[in-house]
């Protein structure tokens, strides 16, 4: 185990996925001040109870260590910085003698799993395809028969967890998974959800605006 700070949010960091975070609480430029004197990693983790600014929180028992990558001016009244995911952790006891949350962790293993069903991989990846279309068109009005995803499905759980970033309850079951295919049975109904809704909204965009409508190439 090691002892890290811990910094509850509304949201699921995912390893190797980059974060933006905007510091501007004392306790937090505290923990930003500690974190770069160390080696600049601490604990992101989902809020169980409480609140992500201006109070307490207790954060989930599955986390992400994430490294600082990069750091804006740290005299300015809000910091942003970037943080990168690096690995799974379980969350074990909890300090909240200094001015923000720590804690010790464990490392959790990613599970090497060969034998996932093909029907289930296929699921998933027409699952985060379908959903990432929806998003791209909606955000950027552009269409992508062939959006970019991972081929490894230990890969594609973890993209597909970053597609439900509005609702991180479902991403924080993914992290959660003890096995590459509860991560993809955990992700593929989520996500299906999330392209109905995102579908629903572009159709009625182009109900309203009939100069707007789906093209495919």
């Amino acid at each position: 185990m090691v002892f890290l700070p811990i910094f509850p949010l509304n949201v699921v960091l995912f390893p190797t996925y980059r974060l933006p975070l905007r510091i501007f609480e004392p306790r937090y430029r505290r923990m930003l001040d500690d974190c770069l004197a160390g080696d600049g990693r601490f604990c992101i983790a989902l809020i169980r109870e409480g609140v992500e600014v201006g109070g307490e929180a207790t954060p989930r028992e599955i986390a992400t260590v994430a490294r600082i990558e990069d750091v804006g001016d740290r005299s300015a009244e809000v910091i942003t910085l970037v943080a990168i995911g690096e690995q799974r952790v379980r969350i074990g006891e909890l300090d909240r003698s200094l001015p923000y949350l720590a804690g010790q962790v464990e490392p959790i293993d990613e599970p090497a799993e060969t034998d996932i069903d093909p029907e289930l991989l296929e699921r998933a990846r027409a699952a985060a395809t379908r959903l990432a279309r929806a998003m791209l068109m909606q955000i950027r009005g552009e269409w992508r028969a062939n959006p970019d995803l991972p081929d490894d499905p230990a890969e594609l759980g973890y993209r597909m967890g970053t597609l439900l970033a509005d609702r991180p309850t479902a991403a924080q079951r993914v992290l959660e998974a003890s096995s590459l295919s509860e991560r993809l049975r955990q992700a593929a109904p989520a996500v299906e959800a999330a392209a109905a809704r995102y579908e629903a909204a572009l159709l009625q965009q182009a109900s309203n605006d009939p100069r707007r409508g789906l093209q495919r190439n």
